[in-house]
């Protein structure tokens, strides 16, 4: 009996200190210092190996492929009259909506996109800023259905997008992109 009276009461005594935990929580979001932040070097490899490991970035027709040799792109950047288009190769249902993000050292792009049935794909003005996170280093991607990719950095990525940016300017200009 004696078992039973001490095992109930501390139950309640628990429960007692976790409200009061969970009171002192809910009290708003805790904040930490982080001192002498500073971004990674762009010399630091992305955690993780490339995928695929033979794969590599390929300059054609003024855009920019990423894949294997003879194999289908994982990833193809085009420029449209100062917009780069993202496409990534990965089958879905046909006007699916999601999100691909690139997540680089040097920054996060979260690229609306939608479905054919066959890829997913989506554009951007070439002088958004989020750009940073593929033209700054290495990065990775990821879409639904499609997993993580991790891309070596390339010069070819900052090439389209300056050469884009140029053509978005005289679009704006009313001259013919």
């Amino acid at each position: 009996m004696r078992a039973k009276a001490s095992l109930l009461l501390a139950a309640l005594a628990l429960a007692a200190c976790s409200g009061d935990d969970e009171k002192a929580s809910a009290g708003g979001p805790i904040r930490m210092q982080l001192s002498d932040a500073k971004p990674a070097p762009e010399d630091i490899p992305m955690p993780g190996k490339i995928d695929p490991p033979d794969g590599r970035w390929v300059s054609e027709d003024g855009g920019a492929i990423y894949g294997e040799p003879g194999m289908p792109a994982l990833l193809t950047l085009s420029c449209d009259n100062g917009m780069v288009k993202a496409v990534r190769n990965v089958p879905s249902d046909d006007g699916a909506k999601a999100m691909l993000s690139f997540v680089g050292y040097r920054g996060i792009l979260r690229l609306p996109v939608s479905n054919d049935g066959d890829q997913w794909s989506g554009s951007l003005a070439s002088d958004d800023p989020h750009w940073i996170a593929l033209t700054g280093g290495p990065f990775y991607a990821t879409v639904a259905g499609g997993g993580k990719v991790i891309f070596p950095a390339s010069s070819t990525l900052g090439q389209l997008v300056d050469g884009c940016k140029t053509r978005l300017a005289k679009r704006g200009d009313g001259g013919e992109a």
